[in-house]
């Protein structure tokens, strides 16, 4: 814990920078505690319904429904009552006396893992419009019982409900300078989430809450071209994340040089615009016993308050508003692939 004691004793003088202190941690207060794995039960069996249906119109639809266990770990900070790991003591006791002793604080450093269940209902259509002579699609599906972390919680969670959605169009255009011959397909889609009773607030050392975006919003683009007889196929794909503001861009060619032999070669390049949009609190500055963990700085001291004053990096949450593509921002790659059809 590099940043874990930043502080000077009663007594002694002010903080100042470069003054820090090692300190040791018994079993269960740092870090991961326990995982609770579902056992297999009736009740931890996953339940889903399903009703599909076309329409003379050619409109094709289902209603789905399931319950089940979130396949992405959770992680909840243990129970506020704990043994203080400077005193040994149980219960958030200041290690010093006088008017520190006593104070309640939470414990923000130690987790369990859960795999938390979740509901979920929605639904998908999707119809071709000649006029346009474009094919359209849409999902949605509103989920109950995900959780997400949550610096402004004492226990660095919470639980919201979240919608999806997704809109996509697919196209064969003919684009003249590709093949004057033969069609372009062309397939956008674009991807929004909201995640409701969002939590959001600002501390003297940047924002305190979910680190995900209330609303995010990612946009793709395929470009897929044939030429040489459909023999030679072109493709690119474009991905916006508009919230995080990153990008990627997927250029390949596939060429069948037989029936059973193709080769595949292409890039996929990422980047982003600014690293700042994405730092996040990282509970740095979290004060689960105090006065150990208080944070003192130009712009104000914590005091012996619980919770967090908001000091910020990308590691780790700042992942979260990284998104899928800023997250993985500096993992860009060419290649080549070669497959033979026995």
């Amino acid at each position: 814990m590099a940043n874990f004691a930043g502080f000077s004793a009663p007594g002694t003088p002010a903080p100042v920078d470069g003054v820090w202190f090692a300190t040791n941690f018994g079993p269960n207060q740092i870090g991961i505690r326990k995982v609770h794995l579902p056992e297999w039960s009736l009740a931890n069996t996953q339940l889903g319904m399903k009703f599909e249906g076309v329409t003379q119109g050619g409109l094709n639809f289902s209603v789905n429904a399931l319950t089940y266990r979130s396949q992405l770990p959770s992680l909840r900070s243990i129970n506020q009552v704990a043994i203080n790991p400077f005193t040994g003591a149980h219960g958030n006791t200041s290690p010093f006396s006088g008017p520190a002793q006593g104070i309640p604080t939470t414990n923000l450093i130690a987790f369990d893992v859960y795999f938390p269940r979740i509901n979920l209902i929605g639904g998908s259509m999707d119809f071709q419009s000649e006029t346009l002579g474009a094919a359209f699609r849409l999902e949605g599906a509103l989920t109950e019982g995900e959780e997400f972390t949550n610096t402004a919680r004492p226990r660095l969670y919470s639980e919201n409900k979240v919608f999806r959605s997704v809109i996509g169009v697919d196209r064969p255009t003919f684009i003249p300078f590709i093949n004057p011959n033969r069609t372009t397909l062309i397939s956008a889609q674009l991807f929004y989430q909201h995640i409701f009773d969002h939590e959001l607030k600002s501390m003297p050392g940047g924002k305190v809450g979910m680190p995900d975006w209330e609303n995010n919003y990612i946009g793709t683009l395929l470009i897929k071209g044939f030429v040489m007889n459909d023999r030679v196929s072109p493709t690119l794909i474009l991905a916006r994340d508009f919230k995080a503001h990153a990008w990627a861009i997927a250029p390949s060619v596939e060429w069948s040089l037989t029936d059973d032999l193709k080769l595949t070669f292409g890039a996929n390049v990422k980047n982003r615009d600014n690293q700042s949009r994405w730092e996040f609190d990282d509970c740095r500055s979290c004060n689960p016993y105090a006065p150990y963990t208080m944070y003192t700085s130009g712009a104000g001291t914590q005091g012996f308050a619980p919770g967090s004053f908001g000091l910020s990096g990308i590691e780790p949450l700042g992942r979260f508003r990284a998104g899928p593509i800023g997250a993985a921002w500096k993992e860009n790659e060419l290649y080549v692939t070669l497959k033979y059809k026995f």
